[in-house]
């Protein structure tokens, strides 16, 4: 039988056809070997390393909403980074906000890890940081969601105007999802190493319950005040070295936001806490089990117990705030208008129906409940029923310093009028339009009122 010139071409020596096949497999055994040498050596070249460097910054800068930069970034393998001299910086002021010695990630398609080395935060900035981080990755639905996990093994450095600050450990998880979306960190301060610091901060994306949560845990570390001022500005009239250790929560829509602190306060400066009325006070002390609800900056309710040991106190005013607050009290016939203070501690409730105080100190067996023990001067509380003062009575006893009296104060005291916005009058005719939202955000904290 006859081949055809085509087939014949083809028809190959046996020897020759195991030499092809010998060089299609050595060929195709290389060939991985080939493709990694050339990836080795992209991968190598300062282009792709500045691809790489700008693609990363880029898409960090994209999730979180600061601008991000680097001094040196390398791809240590296909999936691994590592960075050095990194810098966080506000997208419009081009403030730093914070820096970070040296970071290692790794980039998967179900999410980035990232290991942070030395980093250093500003507690000034850190309010318009968390600002940024809010409005650019919580408010943002996030269709295709990745999850990015931060981890500080060996802490991170908070400068602060009380100080310096140094977390030892911190983890920092961030869920973006299209209907809610979450950040939660844990962290432990280098001084309290016994202690655990959960925070936790949920966007809902849902059109009729828009809202961000707020849920600080804090059961035995203290947190500095200073910290939280910025957002909470009443924690700037505790002291610069006030601390809080407990438990926050916080429901925020666009108009309204209620917040429910639960806990205890210590290093309390009494004398920054009354300085709007001239100070008649001025010592250190704490506040504990503290239960305070807010709502829009108004006080709903408030219990808790205050105390103090030492310092010095107005005898003016403390003999014009009993008569109004109707203690009993027993004052020495000196003329001396600053008095000693040895002790004071009482427990208060206030509420809308206005305020109740019970001592908390040893006093003879036929007086009532000790509230404070000065210099030659005893004051107690009535007991119960009897001690409900009214909130007038509490805004003219705040007042009664020697300030009041001055003939040269305006017309308008401002001092009443911050008074008068913060207690809890009672809301005798609530307006139609405020009422769902606030049975929406604030029904748990209601519930736990009349509880």
């Amino acid at each position: 039988m006859r081949l055809s010139p085509a087939k014949k071409f083809f028809a190959l020596h046996e020897s020759t056809k195991r030499l092809l096949c010998r060089c299609v497999w050595v060929v195709a055994a290389m060939m991985p070997f080939l493709g990694v040498v050339v990836a080795s050596i992209v991968i190598a070249t300062p282009w792709y390393q500045s691809w790489q460097r700008r693609a990363w910054e880029t898409r960090i800068s994209e999730n979180l909403g600061v601008t991000v930069c680097t001094s040196v970034f390398k791809l240590t393998a296909p999936q691994q980074f590592y960075a050095e001299g990194v810098e966080l910086r506000h997208p419009e002021t081009d403030v730093i906000l914070a820096r970070i010695a040296r970071l290692h990630g790794l980039m998967r398609d179900k999410g980035w890890s990232i290991l942070l080395e030395s980093p250093e935060l500003d507690s000034a900035q850190l309010e318009s940081g968390l600002q940024v981080l809010h409005d650019a990755f919580l408010c943002r639905p996030q269709k295709s969601s990745q999850l990015l996990a931060v981890g500080i093994p060996r802490g991170l450095t908070l400068h602060s105007p009380t100080g310096v600050s140094e977390i030892e450990r911190m983890e920092i998880l961030l869920r973006p999802a299209e209907r809610a979306s979450t950040i939660q960190a844990k962290l432990a301060f280098k001084d309290q190493p016994f202690g655990e610091v959960a925070i936790q901060v949920s966007r809902d994306h849902n059109p009729e319950t828009t809202a961000t949560s707020v849920t600080l845990t804090s059961p035995k570390t203290w947190l500095p005040c200073d910290v939280l001022s910025d957002r909470f500005t009443i924690l700037k009239s505790l002291g610069r070295e006030s601390r809080f250790r407990g438990d926050l929560q916080c429901n925020v829509l666009s108009q309204q936001w209620d917040v429910s602190i639960q806990g205890e306060f210590d290093r309390v400066d009494w004398g920054t806490m009354s300085a709007s009325v001239g100070s008649p006070v001025r010592s250190s002390g704490s506040l504990s089990q503290v239960h305070v609800n807010l709502r829009d900056g108004k006080i709903l309710r408030a219990t808790g117990q205050a105390r103090c040991d030492g310092g010095v106190a107005s005898k003016s005013w403390l003999q014009r705030t009993s008569q109004l607050l109707h203690l009993p009290a027993q004052f020495s016939t000196s003329s001396m208008e600053s008095i000693a203070i040895d002790s004071i501690n009482f427990a208060f409730n206030l509420d809308s129906t206005g305020v109740r105080l019970a001592g908390a100190l040893p006093g003879p067996s036929n007086w009532p409940p000790v509230a404070a023990k000065l210099q030659d001067t005893t004051i107690c509380t009535p007991v119960a029923p009897e001690n409900l003062a009214s909130l007038n009575a509490v805004v003219a006893a705040l007042r009664a310093t020697p300030l009041g009296d001055s003939p040269n104060l305006p017309a308008v005291d401002l001092n009443t009028v911050y008074l008068t916005s913060v207690l809890p009058w009672p809301n005798l005719a609530p307006t139609s339009s405020s009422a769902p939202m606030r049975s929406r955000i604030s029904k748990s904290l209601e519930q736990r009122i009349q509880r």
